[in-house]
């Protein structure tokens, strides 16, 4: 089961503009926990205070981290990625060529991070940016096992036009991967995955994170976890954010938004922020899915934030945040499996690019039982017999649903990941029945949350601990040859 784990790291580079002048002050605090099951140990911690500039699209940065060396041997280095450096060159860009006019569609102005000063404990740092496209950071250090260091970064942050996951859009600032973030260390090197539009981009450790940002009033802050705000009576609102155990810190900022929320029977606060039309439909699909998965796989360790965003072709979801277009909002499965994928994709975390169906697959099918669950057995059989079980049929030679992400297309991925996934999903369901299964997902959430990285073998763990049965190779017979099942005439069964 399953393909060998990949490695790319791609260098990509920069050069930008002069630093600006004036701006709204933010700063923005949160401590990166590296969760390793041996030791909850001393906490990273990260301080960043920001300078907003609204008329030149830019953040000045100035960004200290604590920083713990916790590989087991000796550091003369740590590298990190700056991800924004995407944004310099088209080479260095994830996307492909077709589909730039999409997202640049005012045309592709260079964008990304201009250093001015690294520090390593106060004093100026040998750094450097590494290969060619200079896409990762390496700052020299000198760390025994368990020492600590602090590295401060000034740098300014200039966003693009562009409908893509980091820039500005014409209501909404979007900000995923835009602070420097150390990459994950691994036999003997610094690794990150391949960047990916489906996939998350940095493999990160878990962490807490607390954020105070200064915005002007027409603005409304999306991000995980408890978000507050107070008005300074200058035209000026300040934001304040809180969010615990969480791998990556993503937020937004828009304008015209209207706040709805609500909050599920275990405490956990649904925002969601829009200004489409049937926003309450949206809000109570959302609570009505979350509630659903709480009674399943137990509480969501984070509060969530919905956000409109201009970039969003469907529900795309980050740690305690969900992005959505105004028509995304009304697209019912998008929300349940974004939601979903807060648990399996989140709290239980795979490899984001090379298992990506341990968290798609598996999210894909909890929103179908999210559908049955709100809309009845008929409304359940009707989309797996319509939507999933079709995707059986195609020929796709070579690839399997648990191939890595980075070999496949969009369509592809649609395919097998989420239409085939889903489909080998609802056939264990089946054999197994419907309260077992329910059982091993929770299992398998509730496992995740205390791992680094779960996959496929936790999966089979937690089938065959809630089961008292032997699942994995009926498991990797469906894997692998859900195709070959496919019968026209075939009808999905409902769960008994």
């Amino acid at each position: 089961m399953g393909g060998k784990r990949k490695r790319l790291v791609r260098i990509l580079a920069l050069a930008l503009a002069a630093l600006l002048v004036l701006g709204t002050m933010a700063s923005i605090v949160f401590s990166h926990d590296h969760a390793h099951a041996e030791a909850a140990a001393e906490r990273d911690g990260y301080h960043l205070e920001i300078a907003f500039y609204e008329d030149a699209q830019a953040l000045q940065i100035r960004q200290r981290l604590r920083y713990t060396n916790r590989t087991g041997g000796r550091l003369d280095r740590v590298e990190f990625s700056v991800y924004a450096n995407m944004f310099r060159r088209v080479t260095a860009l994830m996307y492909e060529g077709d589909v730039w006019q999409d997202v640049f569609p005012a045309g592709n102005a260079p964008g990304g991070i201009e250093f001015s000063r690294v520090l390593v404990d106060g004093e100026a740092a040998d750094w450097g940016m590494m290969g060619e496209e200079e896409l990762f950071l390496r700052v020299a250090c000198d760390l025994a096992d368990g020492e600590a260091c602090e590295f401060t970064f000034e740098y300014t942050l200039l966003l693009t036009q562009n409908a893509a996951s980091l820039g500005v859009g014409d209501t909404d600032w979007r900000l995923r991967g835009f602070y420097v973030q150390p990459l994950k260390y691994e036999y003997g090197e610094f690794v990150a995955p391949e960047p990916l539009q489906h996939a998350n981009y940095v493999y990160a450790d878990r962490a807490d994170c607390a954020l105070t940002l200064t915005l002007p009033e027409r603005y409304l802050l999306a991000g995980p976890g408890e978000v507050a705000s107070s008005d300074n009576g200058d035209g000026t609102r300040t934001w304040t954010l809180a969010a615990e155990n969480i791998r990556e810190l993503c937020v937004s900022f828009g304008m015209r938004w209207r706040e709805y929320s609500a909050e599920t029977s275990s405490g956990t606060r649904l925002r969601l922020l829009a200004n489409a039309r049937g926003a309450q439909d949206t809000l109570q699909t959302a609570l009505q899915a979350l509630e659903a998965y709480e009674s399943w796989f137990g509480p969501l360790a984070w509060d969530v934030t919905i956000a409109q965003s201009d970039y969003a072709l469907e529900a795309l979801s980050l740690p305690g945040l969900i992005w959505a277009s105004a028509d995304g909002l009304t697209d019912t499965m998008a929300l349940r499996r974004a939601l979903a994928k807060q648990f399996f994709g989140y709290g239980a975390y795979p490899m984001p690019t090379e298992d990506a169906w341990l968290s798609d697959s598996v999210s894909a099918y909890a929103a179908c039982l999210a559908l049955k669950e709100a809309e009845g057995e008929d409304a359940f059989l009707a989309y797996l017999n319509g939507v999933i079980l079709p995707e059986a049929q195609y020929t796709l030679p070579g690839v399997e649903v648990t191939s890595s992400a980075a070999i496949l297309s969009a369509g592809e991925y649609e395919s097998l990941v989420l239409g085939r996934g889903a489909l080998v999903m609802h056939e264990t369901c089946t054999a197994m029945g419907g309260e077992t299964f329910l059982a091993a997902l929770r299992l398998f959430y509730e496992r995740g949350l205390t791992m680094d990285v779960v996959g496929e073998y936790d999966l089979v763990s937690a089938l065959d601990d809630a089961s008292g049965g032997d699942w994995e190779a009926f498991l990797t017979d469906w894997l692998f040859n859900v195709a070959d099942y496919y019968v026209e005439s075939y009808t999905l069964d409902s769960i008994e």
